[in-house]
């Protein structure tokens, strides 16, 4: 028999797979074949691919009006379709219905990222996220203890919870309750939901914002009500908010309140030893600096083959 030759799509196929093989490979697994679920290959995608014209379908575009009509629609074309903007809404084709259908009759072309030339980490990132899913994470994932051996013994270990409060220097001169319960209460009370995060039983809105971000307004507005809002993104009042390299100190600080009331949430509370820096700095540094270190242990978290941390516990959209 002659020599039979691949479809496009048999050849595409075949590229994944080895894509895929070297992606386990990356992530320690070494070359073991991928189990069936990875490599399914969907019947109706691959009998559409069959349909496909191998020519481009070509559309027509007023020259006088080509730049606008890209500037004006650059972020719609962008987001619903992935391409480099098209006609307005009154253009050539009349209506945007038209102009859709038009640009559907156009082959999609599927290329991998490896392919692309572009990083892969997105896609490591979705084989970590199926193995919180499944809960498997041999071969892929390792705890701390795992990771580091016996110098993990000399890690601090922690739940993932913090339970201190305000620090007490920035709780008296700040007039700040003693408690969060009492915090609340003491500046008007209410029920809090996302909508009225001030529990004024308002809505609070962009305009009411003033133009800063509605998270980081409300934020302003809780210093006694909530001080792990306000403490997430604003520093103590009149206190310059740091930025880059932390240093030596403010290290040994983090680890010293961590040892003594453990850390992974409430950040804001947190920071609040911490004088030049907020909650979301410090939730940031503990991801990508203090528990690749070693210097923590939480069980809400496991080492990649890259040595980032990975969130594994029960709020699992963290972890993509």
């Amino acid at each position: 028999m002659g020599k039979v030759e691949l479809s496009e799509y048999e050849l595409e196929r075949l590229e994944n797979i080895r894509q895929n093989q070297e992606l386990l490979q990356a992530l320690n697994l070494g070359g073991g074949t991928l189990a069936p679920a990875k490599v399914v290959v969907n019947k109706g995608r691959a009998k559409a691919r069959g349909r496909r014209s191998e020519t481009k379908p070509r559309i027509r575009k007023d020259k006088e009006n080509d730049s606008a009509a890209s500037a004006d629609n650059s972020d719609y074309a962008d987001s619903a379709h992935g391409s480099d903007g098209g006609e307005s809404s009154d253009g050539e084709f009349g209506s945007t219905g038209k102009r859709r259908a038009r640009r559907s009759k156009q082959p999609a072309t599927r290329r991998s990222k490896r392919l692309r030339g572009e990083s892969i980490e997105g896609e490591v990132a979705a084989v970590e996220a199926q193995a919180i899913d499944t809960g498997d994470f041999s071969g892929i994932l390792q705890t701390g203890d795992e990771r580091f051996g016996s110098s993990a013994q000399q890690a601090i270990h922690v739940t993932g919870h913090y339970s201190g409060w305000v620090e007490p220097g920035v709780m008296q001169r700040l007039g700040i309750q003693g408690t969060a319960a009492a915090a609340w209460e003491s500046e008007g009370g209410g029920k809090f939901t996302f909508a009225d995060p001030l529990g004024t039983g308002k809505k609070v809105t962009k305009r009411a914002a003033g133009g800063q971000s509605v998270a980081k307004y409300v934020a302003s507005k809780l210093l006694k009500k909530n001080p792990n809002s306000y403490f997430y993104r604003h520093t103590e009042p009149g206190v310059e908010q740091w930025t880059g390299e932390w240093t030596e100190e403010e290290t040994q600080v983090f680890l010293r309140v961590a040892k003594e009331f453990g850390c992974g949430d409430k950040w804001g509370l947190f920071s609040t030893y911490i004088p030049h820096r907020v909650g979301y700095q410090c939730s940031n540094y503990y991801r990508q600096y203090v528990i690749p270190a070693g210097w923590i242990i939480d069980e809400n978290y496991r080492i990649d083959g890259g040595g980032n941390a990975v969130y594994v516990g029960s709020h699992r959209r963290s972890a993509r």
